[in-house]
């Protein structure tokens, strides 16, 4: 294994010579089709240190990774005014150190798409995502999980009259365990967002909204192996809202639901061997929602980003969860090129019908360095603690981690 970080290495000296001899001009795609799609090359090299690769609760594994990500961006829209579609996608090669029977390679692809009219707005996006990690809601014990993640949606907002407008979506999440397909339940969410917006100022729309979403949660769930895996159910979840969008002060732009969320979810018997054991009544629940991203702009140099939300999810075993999150993120612009930036997290998730409770709490710092359109440099700190009543499912974990991205 050692004798592949010489060629990381080797990359970022010729990244850094580069840094110091590229050009800052406008970035040119590296391929244009006729008058509107530019294909360019994105491409990344990193360096991450992590002190606790598999997220134990005791016996942490520290290990030096590092991962090659080049890819594509495929940019269809240049000369239209109204409409607008990105696909991006990426492979990451990644190997390490000590454990290489963790290497492994990823893939990821994203589609982004727009169209604005006088009335009428449309927003799309899809995304699928090759992942292996731990991160307590699914832990194994010195091995990591891999899974896949599929997501879509689609939103259109119609201008009704000068005062109103509705707006209609779906939105669709999947997650698939390829590993230990016996401890995690596979799940998939649909959901329909409806709102109605009233111009209360130029600047600042009241919404009235609901939600509507149902999870489908089948099999492989073995509750840690106690079990036979669980059989399948539905969840099905209501959200009741009111809300603000759009300038809600000369600094604070954003927007903020609160409401009322309901929960219903099918029934489950756990059996051992086929000999019922232990049945799971999963009684219908209510909540105070809430869903918030706010962006405030102390000034011209410094702002902070908030994002709130209070909602029902499902876990990695496939139980029914409350999960409240509070993220806050602080971003600081030295000049055109230098940047930092500040996080801290905090997720709270509590499987009720399991008696199971995990409380999340994360921070990290990031420079960045912009030398031009082609190049971006970034250092960054990340620390993630994780309280659980749940065996070996709390941990603590720090990363360092050291960035060249080229996009050309």
């Amino acid at each position: 294994m050692k004798n592949k970080f010489p060629f990381l290495l080797s990359f970022l000296t010729a990244s850094l010579f580069y840094w110091i001899s590229a050009p800052s001009s406008v970035a040119a795609p590296l391929v244009s089709i006729g008058d509107n799609t530019d294909i360019y090359f994105n491409g990344s090299s990193s360096l991450r240190w992590a002190s606790n690769i598999f997220r134990n609760e005791e016996d942490e594994e520290s290990d030096l990774s590092w991962t090659i990500s080049p890819g594509l961006e495929i940019n269809i829209g240049r000369g239209i005014s109204n409409a607008d579609f990105t696909v991006i996608t990426r492979y990451d090669i990644v190997r390490y150190e000590e454990y290489d029977r963790l290497d492994t390679e990823l893939f990821h692809i994203e589609a982004l798409g727009t169209y604005e009219s006088s009335r009428l707005n449309l927003n799309g996006s899809a995304s699928f995502d090759e992942i292996k990690m731990n991160d307590g809601q699914k832990n194994v014990v010195n091995d990591l999980v891999e899974l896949d993640k599929t997501a879509g949606e689609l939103d259109a907002e119609y201008r009704v009259s000068p005062k109103f407008s509705f707006s209609a979506g779906v939105r669709y999440n999947e997650t698939e365990y390829q590993t230990f397909k016996n401890l995690f339940s596979d799940r998939a969410t649909i959901a329909y967002p409806l709102s109605v917006y009233y111009d209360m100022t130029p600047k600042l729309d009241l919404i009235l909204g609901y939600t509507y979403s149902t999870t489908d949660i089948t099999g492989g769930n073995s509750f840690g192996g106690l079990f036979d895996p669980v059989s399948s159910y539905e969840q099905d979840t209501d959200f009741f809202n009111i809300g603000l969008r759009g300038n809600i002060s000369t600094k604070l732009t954003g927007f903020f639901k609160i409401g009322y969320r309901t929960v219903s979810a099918g029934d489950t018997n756990l059996t051992n061997a086929g000999v019922p054991v232990r049945r799971i009544d999963r009684n219908d629940r209510d909540m105070f929602g809430l869903d918030a991203s706010l962006t405030w702009m102390a000034t011209s140099k410094l702002l902070y980003q908030l994002a709130l939300s209070r909602d029902y999810n499902t876990g990695g075993l496939g139980e029914a969860t409350e999960v409240t999150r509070a993220n806050l993120v602080g971003n600081y612009s030295f000049n055109t090129h230098w940047s930092a930036m500040a996080n801290l997290g905090y997720t709270e998730t509590d499987s009720y019908y399991l008696d199971r409770e995990n409380e999340q709490f994360t921070g990290g710092l990031r420079v960045m360095y912009v030398l031009n359109t082609y190049w971006r440099f970034t250092a960054g700190y990340t620390y993630a603690e994780n309280d659980s009543n749940q065996v070996n499912s709390s941990y603590e974990s720090e990363t360092l981690d050291l960035t060249a991205t080229l996009r050309y």
